[in-house]
């Protein structure tokens, strides 16, 4: 019976020992599943900034009203860079980077113009291990919408604060 008794005992601390053994890391694969899905709801969400950018400039060229909706629209991005251009399609439908449509006081973007909106922002994980050894410097996320502009404004009667469509 005796036998029995320190049998036991030995494996309790065995189960112990291993159980100190195996919950650091469990804890950090926990930290590292999380911080992939807030990665990627990051980027999400920084696709999500572009699109909405983009939607305003295919019918409000102005694009300090461009830049602050993209900027708004995202929720974790740090350090965003919003970039707006307008250029003519090519042939095969995308944008010829070569050929800009022109704005300005006296030119106004035409109807069928390519409105490239680019953000970029950047995501530090939150796990030491992974954000310090890994990503010292975060991940930087690019995301980039091309739509047709749709409607000319602020045209030669209006100014960007006047346009009357908004999505």
């Amino acid at each position: 019976m005796a036998r029995q008794f320190a049998h036991r005992h030995r494996s309790r601390g065995q189960s112990l020992v291993e159980f100190a053994l195996v919950l650091p890391l469990f804890l950090l694969l926990v930290m590292a599943i999380m911080d992939l899905g807030l990665a990627v709801f990051s980027y999400n969400s920084i696709t999500n900034a572009a699109r909405e950018g983009a939607r305003l400039a295919i019918v409000n060229q102005d694009t300090t009203k461009i830049t602050t909706r993209a900027t708004q629209q995202s929720a974790v991005a740090r350090t965003p860079t919003v970039t707006v251009n307008f250029y003519q399609a090519a042939a095969d439908g995308t944008p010829d980077t070569t050929k800009t449509c022109p704005i300005g006081a006296s030119t106004y973007i035409n109807v069928g113009c390519l409105a490239v909106v680019t953000f970029q922002g950047s995501y530090t994980p939150i796990t030491p291990i992974i954000g310090r050894i890994l990503f010292k410097n975060g991940v930087t996320f690019t995301a980039k919408t091309v739509l047709p502009v749709e409607y000319s404004c602020p045209n030669s009667t209006q100014t960007a604060a006047q346009c009357p469509k908004q999505p």
